[in-house]
């Protein structure tokens, strides 16, 4: 059997004067008389079934009744107002939510959210951060930024930074390899499968599967591009890893790389009139990476 809750206004009084531990204090805060409150407070224990403050001429207390229902209450209240906002501002069309890895946050959205914002007052953005492979959708993301080659099935897909893929190393190990073969006395850092992508470039360099000796997986890939800087073997990397190949603390052993890959927009065709998202695609469009590589 259902229970009937009482009136909303009957809680939002009992938090306000559990909150000041005052009767006179609460209906200053709610613009309501004193006699309002304790007839809200009333109504609210009889309708309840349980005394949930005591009252002396000195002060108001919780009993454990209201002890135990108050941080309910608040919550209950605090969730009921956050989601109101949210629903308002998304309609608003100031909401934006973006999935994407924390290698990318880390190293492209991240030093740049405050551009963005400057050109859109007034955004809430919302960032979902995944090791995963995050992708829009209804009831989550409005955009998503993902790595591959522009295919994705259901979505616009808009390039924002092309990224060939190279061997980087650090400049100790560098020295020890002369040509692409000596990969096999090399470690090679790896992804995950299906994204490594070191098979494909063993085949691209003219290179039998056999070169591929030693190999450690490591799924983050700001965690890979670190154990490459640290002498722990070669790494694919792309121009998302420039802090580190401009300081030379990578260099490439191999001018040898793989074409046709980059970073993408994913969005819902639906939802590229919101003016949130709008403002994003727009703004992506006029930003750049590093030095002469723009977004298309």
């Amino acid at each position: 059997m259902s229970y009937r809750l009482p009136p909303l206004n009957a809680f939002r009084v009992f938090e306000a004067v559990a909150r000041h531990e005052s009767f006179t204090k609460a209906a200053d805060e709610l613009f309501l008389s004193q006699g309002a409150v304790s007839y809200q407070i009333k109504s609210l224990e009889e309708k309840l079934g349980m005394t949930l403050l005591l009252r002396s001429a000195r002060a108001v207390t919780l009993t454990p009744e209201g002890t135990r229902l108050l941080p309910v209450v608040c919550s209950a209240l605090r969730r009921l107002q956050e989601e109101i906002a949210a629903i308002k501002a998304e309609q608003e069309g100031g909401v934006l939510t973006i999935a994407l890895s924390t290698y990318t946050a880390t190293r492209w959205l991240s030093p740049r959210i405050n551009s963005f914002l400057r050109t859109a007052p007034g955004t809430r953005i919302q960032i979902h951060h995944s090791l995963e492979d995050p992708l829009p959708g209804p009831g989550g993301a409005d955009l998503a930024i993902r790595w591959g080659r522009g295919r994705w099935s259901g979505l616009e897909a808009r390039l924002l930074i092309p990224s060939p893929m190279l061997p980087y190393c650090s400049p100790e190990l560098a020295a020890e390899l002369s040509q692409p073969a000596d990969i096999a006395r090399a470690t090679l850092l790896r992804e995950d499968p299906p994204f490594d992508l070191w098979e494909a470039w063993v085949e691209h360099a003219g290179l039998d599967a056999a070169t591929i000796g030693q190999s450690l997986v490591i799924s983050d890939s700001n965690v890979r591009v670190q154990a490459a800087v640290d002498h722990q073997g070669l790494v694919l990397a792309d121009v998302l890893a420039a802090p580190e190949i401009e300081s030379g603390r990578l260099v490439a052993p191999f001018g040898i790389a793989l074409e046709g890959w980059g970073y993408y927009l994913l969005y819902e065709a639906a939802l590229a009139e919101k003016p949130a998202v709008a403002a994003f695609l727009d703004w992506a469009a006029n930003e750049k990476i590093a030095k002469g590589l723009q977004f298309r």
